[in-house]
């Protein structure tokens, strides 16, 4: 992580822990429900939903039936929220941004990490990838429709290569290490933990990352290529059928990212999502400095999710001109926590 990123890591945390991250109840109105149903998978974001679950903050602000959600692609898990099977989703970006683009009423209560590093394109070692122009010659296995695909298309014009040219195979993350394991494909492009499990498991290497080269042309190099943050997705219609019970999940959501970014509760967060998750602590304790837990909604956060509708725009995803994410971002939550996290307006309004 960058020392810029660091410093804004302490610095959100000091500022909430103040607000949100004491004992004191969370509780202050009464919400519509007492259930909160969430969607998680087996990557570090979700060490701010398990943190809350496990120390009762939940349970405390009056959601006193919490369940995690797994699914096998993030559309299902956009299904299951308009479906209401869950009232929380923690995607990447371009999900929300791609749906929101289609008329679908979701709305965004925040940043829950900034990870520009979080994806890597990984390569087998016998592929012979030296060179971004190696790239060609290779097969790579992703996710099309996910950030995934937006980090390949930046890299490729970062070093004007012919994005047309990648040969690309859409699979899920199991499935693609299982072929890269077999050589049907020769490199993987995804978020961690799998890029760190093919390093491990298969002795491959990573070749770039969202933020950084290791070609060897420009091994070490800072390449900003990614726009990837993942961020609190709510049904329009929950919100406005339940506005006690937003209120009081952002504030749970808040102080838990506020203490999990806390770098004095680092040992002990990431003990409890590792022994959650029947991980690796090490493996965790080296992934961590891939994520800033950051929810501030300010320019930053309007130019990611601008550079992700570009995307989708000029991959013909989405049709006429690219709305203002500020369009469907509701920002009063958490304004009442901590106003300083409100840099920029939402405009979405119950």
């Amino acid at each position: 992580m960058t020392t810029l990123a660091g410093l804004l890591k302490a610095t959100i945390a000091a500022g909430l822990i103040s607000v949100a991250g004491s004992v004191a109840p969370l509780a202050a109105q009464e919400v519509e429900t007492d259930t909160i149903n969430m969607s998680i998978g087996p990557d570090l974001p979700f060490l701010v939903h398990i943190v809350a679950r496990e120390k009762g903050w939940f349970a405390e602000a009056g959601f006193k039936n919490v369940e995690f959600k797994t699914f096998a692609s993030g559309n299902l898990a956009g299904e299951a929220l308009l479906a209401g099977e869950i009232q929380l989703w923690t995607p990447g970006n371009l999900p929300p941004v791609s749906m929101a683009h289609n008329g679908v009423p979701v709305v965004v209560l925040g940043t829950n990490a900034v990870s520009h590093g979080l994806e890597k394109i990984v390569v087998r070692k016998d592929a012979g990838v030296e060179t971004p122009e190696d790239l060609y010659k290779v097969k790579l296995g992703l996710l099309l429709s996910s950030t995934s695909g937006a980090l390949l298309a930046n890299m490729a014009e970062h070093y004007g290569l012919d994005a047309s040219k990648f040969q690309t195979v859409n699979l899920a993350p199991p499935e693609a290490l299982a072929a890269m394991a077999n050589n049907e494909i020769q490199g993987i492009i995804f978020w961690e933990p799998f890029p760190y499990r093919a390093v491990k498991e298969q002795d491959a290497r990573i070749v770039h990352s969202g933020t950084k080269s290791f070609f060897a042309k420009n091994e070490g190099e800072e390449v900003p290529v990614s726009n990837n943050r993942t961020v609190w997705i709510a049904s329009q219609d929950w919100v406005r059928e339940h506005p006690n019970a937003t209120n009081a999940l952002v504030k749970v959501l808040l102080k838990a990212q506020a203490y999990v970014a806390d770098p004095a509760n680092r040992d002990e967060v990431l003990k409890i999502y590792s022994d959650f998750q029947k991980q690796p602590l090490e493996m965790n304790q080296q992934l961590i400095s891939d994520y800033t837990f950051d929810p501030t909604v300010d320019e930053a956060y309007v130019e990611d999710m601008k550079a992700i509708a570009d995307f989708l725009k000029a991959t013909n995803r989405i049709q006429g001109d690219a709305m203002d994410v500020l369009t469907y971002t509701y920002t009063d939550p958490m304004k009442a926590v901590d106003p300083s996290l409100v840099v920029v307006e939402g405009q979405w309004k119950p």
